[in-house]
Formats: C-alpha cells, sequence, structure tokens
C-alpha cells in the first residue's frame, strides 16, 4: 500500500474523499445548515477598482520615498507632500473651514486616508495593506510577468475560487464618523465658527443616531448577523484543513524538510481554532461568553452616553452667536451636567430652552428607558447566544480532529524519512 492510499485511510470519511473545496449543498458536518458554502463571484465594481488602484498608488509612493531617502539621506518629496497640505488648508479655508490648528493635519490626512481605502476594516488596516506595501515589488513583479494568466483566471475563476465564502459586511458608519469627528477635533477643536461647528453637529448627530438604531438591536435575540463572523471562521477553518488533507494525500511532501515547512505552517495557522475552541467550551466557557456580552454592552451603553454629549455639545455651540463664544470645553460641561449630575453645570443665562430640555430628555431615554429593556434582555441574548454557539463550536472541533489526523500522518511520513536516511548512511 502506497504513501497516498494509507494517508486516506487516516482521514475522516467526509475529508479524505472531498475535494478541495465543498462542493453546493449542505454545511460541513457540525454546520448549521443556513450556512451552506455557496458560488460566489467576487465583485468587480467602480468602488473596487479604485479601491484597488488607490492600495497600488500607496505601495508605489511609499517605496519611493523610501528608496529616495536611502538614496540621498533626505526627504526628496518634502516639497511636494508641503505645497499638497497649503493647498488643502487655502481650499478649506476658501470655503469657510479653516483649521484652527494646522499641526495635526498631514496626520489626519494620511489617517482617513489608509481608513478609506481600508473601508475600515481591521483586518485590512493592520495586517492586509502593510502585507501588501512590504511586499509591493513582488506583486507587481508577478503581475507584470504573469499578467495573461492572472487576467486569464480572473475571466474564468476556478471552483477554488468561486467556492469561497464571504460575509456580507455593512457600511461601516459609525466608524466613519467616529473617524471624522477625531479629525475635527484635532483641526476645528478651537473653532469658533459657525461652519465647522454646523459640521460636526450634523457628524455627530448622524453617530449618534447610527448607534440608537443599532441599540434597538440589542433589546432582542441573537441572529444570523450576530453569529456571521464566528460562522465565516468555522468554515474557513474546515475549508482549509480539507484543502491541506487533499494536497497530503494527492501530492505528500518529498523530503523531510518540505514536511517540517508543511507541518509547522498549518499548526500555526490552525492555532487560533484550536484556542477559539477551548475559550468556548464547557462551563467556563459559557463564563467567558457572559462577561463578554456584559463588557460589550456596557462599553456599547458608554459610547452611545458619549455620542449623546457631543451631539449636544455641538448643538450648543451652533446655537449662540459668535459673539458668546461657547468653548468646546464648556459646552461638553453643560451637556455632560445633564448625564452626569455630579458634574458642575457653568451658567446658561445665554442658551436658548431646549438647550436644557433636549440633553435631560436625552439622558432619561438612554438610562431609563433604555438600560431596562436591555437589561432584562442580556440574559436571554446570553442563552441564545450559547444556543447558536454550539453548532459552530462543533465546526471548531472538526477542524481540531482533522488537525489531529493531519498531524498524526505527517508524523509518520517523518519516520519513514527518518528511516530512508538512516538506510543512505549505512549504504554509504
Amino acid at each position: 500500500m502506497n504513501r497516498q492510499t494509507s494517508m486516506a485511510q487516516q482521514m475522516p470519511p467526509n475529508v479524505a474523499s472531498a475535494p478541495g473545496t465543498p462542493e453546493r449543498g449542505p454545511a460541513p458536518t457540525g454546520m448549521p445548515s443556513n450556512v451552506a458554502v455557496v458560488p460566489w463571484t467576487p465583485k468587480k465594481g467602480l468602488l473596487v477598482r479604485v479601491k484597488a488602484w488607490a492600495w497600488r498608488f500607496t505601495a508605489g509612493y511609499l517605496w519611493v520615498r523610501w528608496v529616495l531617502l536611502i538614496l540621498s539621506g533626505r526627504n526628496m518629496l518634502a516639497g511636494i507632500e508641503s505645497a499638497t497640505g497649503n493647498g488643502v488648508v487655502t481650499l478649506l479655508a476658501s470655503v469657510g473651514f479653516a483649521p484652527s490648528n494646522t499641526t495635526h493635519l498631514r496626520m489626519v490626512f494620511i489617517a482617513i486616508w489608509f481608513l478609506s481605502i481600508t473601508t475600515f476594516s481591521p483586518g485590512q488596516l493592520f495586517i492586509g495593506l502593510p502585507l501588501y506595501i512590504i511586499f509591493a515589488p513582488f506583486w507587481f513583479l508577478i503581475a507584470t510577468v504573469y499578467r495573461k494568466t492572472l487576467k486569464a483566471a480572473r475571466e474564468n475563476p476556478t471552483a477554488d475560487a468561486t467556492q469561497a465564502p464571504m460575509l456580507k459586511r455593512r457600511f461601516p458608519l459609525a466608524s466613519l464618523a467616529i473617524s471624522l469627528i477625531l479629525s475635527w477635533l484635532l483641526l476645528y477643536g478651537g473653532s469658533f465658527a459657525r461652519g465647522p461647528n454646523i459640521v460636526g453637529c450634523v457628524v455627530s448627530g448622524v453617530l449618534f443616531l447610527t448607534l440608537a438604531y443599532r441599540a434597538i438591536g440589542k433589546t432582542s435575540g441573537i441572529d444570523e448577523r450576530d453569529m456571521a463572523l464566528l460562522t465565516l471562521w468555522a468554515i474557513r477553518g474546515i475549508l482549509f484543513m480539507s484543502n491541506m488533507a487533499k494536497k497530503a494525500i494527492d501530492k505528500p511532501p518529498k523530503n523531510k524538510r518540505e514536511l517540517d515547512v508543511q507541518l509547522g505552517l498549518t499548526g500555526f495557522l490552525i492555532d487560533p481554532f484550536r484556542r477559539l475552541r477551548v475559550i468556548f467550551r464547557g462551563h467556563r466557557g459559557k463564563d467567558r461568553i457572559a462577561m463578554m456580552m456584559l463588557g460589550e454592552y456596557i462599553f456599547f451603553l458608554l459610547l452611545l452616553a458619549a455620542s449623546a454629549i457631543l451631539f449636544w455639545a455641538f448643538a450648543l455651540k451652533v446655537a449662540v452667536t459668535p459673539q458668546q463664544a461657547l468653548s468646546l470645553t464648556t459646552a461638553l460641561t453643560i451637556s455632560a451636567s445633564h448625564f452626569l449630575p455630579a458634574i458642575n453645570k457653568p451658567s446658561t443665562d445665554l442658551l436658548p430652552w431646549w438647550g436644557e430640555f433636549g440633553p435631560a430628555l436625552t439622558s432619561w431615554v438612554l438610562f431609563v428607558v433604555y438600560i431596562g429593556p436591555v437589561s432584562s434582555a442580556l440574559p436571554v441574548r446570553q442563552d441564545d447566544f450559547m444556543k447558536r454557539l454550539t453548532p459552530i463550536n462543533n465546526g471548531f472541533t472538526m477542524v481540531v480532529k482533522v488537525w489531529h489526523a493531519y498531524r498524526r500522518l505527517m508524523k509518520r511520513l517523518d519516520k519513514v524519512f527518518m528511516k530512508q536516511q538512516e538506510a543512505s548512511a549505512k549504504n554509504v
């Protein structure tokens, strides 16, 4: 019996005979039926193309800047960057939005650029884009040499490409609003002009309404969208181990070094799935989930209250005349005094009547109407989460089982290679 047959016998039936990716139909064993992997063709709309060119421009510009810095010992593009910054300041001033603090203009511009081209995705921002920038010359070289092959692959996607699961993401409106507010605070924190304050009021109002809308979902049970990320991880783990198992069966490693590399890399990539399985397991896992959901609820409540305080602070700044010059710190203190009674409230004689009524009503709605239903629904959401987590955790368990079978097979191959090396040494 050859090595491939022996390896196939050791794998679970649903993995040893499976192709590289599961076909359309029922979900993998241990997974809910509503997460079946269906064919998917990547979108190639205008936004996707713009994002691709933005990544290329960013990587190309940074590499040119680094090369020139190494060769000349100074930043030869400093003049262009300074002229661009001055142009932005001039443009903002011409429309009545001159920044009161231009020190942070460059940092704000860079932050907004990176957040925009990564669509506010933490994975793309901290992992995908840095790796793309570091290896950009290799990507450009490969794309140039194999442009015809890559073009044919895009026009005729293979089964592996079309079977990949995709998590449908909603537009990150809250993340965008938070980024714009932070940028406003850095650039216009000391401004008394009416135009910038109106913009700050609008952005903070959008953030408050977005969070208030999402707060409604905290009073209901857990649905598929809440579990979508964990479901996607479980499916991708099964797909990954299925592909590695198929590769080990169809094309075993040729020597010990190749075996060690494959085994080490697979173990490193599969480690997060093993840790997630341990975190969610047993009574201690249930306690961890309860604490995580409680912490998420408290953090969301604080964020919602902070957005409400900021919105009413901007509204008060817009309400007063420029001659009264209500600073942002004073406006925040007045607004926060309605949410936190221990704060000493400054004089509010110059404010309109709704400057007292609006923050007080918002505070009452948040801390009386909202906290009650959410607090009573929290135990129900925790129990619902555990019920929905059970089939997903079975998927993580399946990934770990396949990994152990895969590792045993690779260890047996390692013994075969060791015996071959010993036999070769004796013959010599």
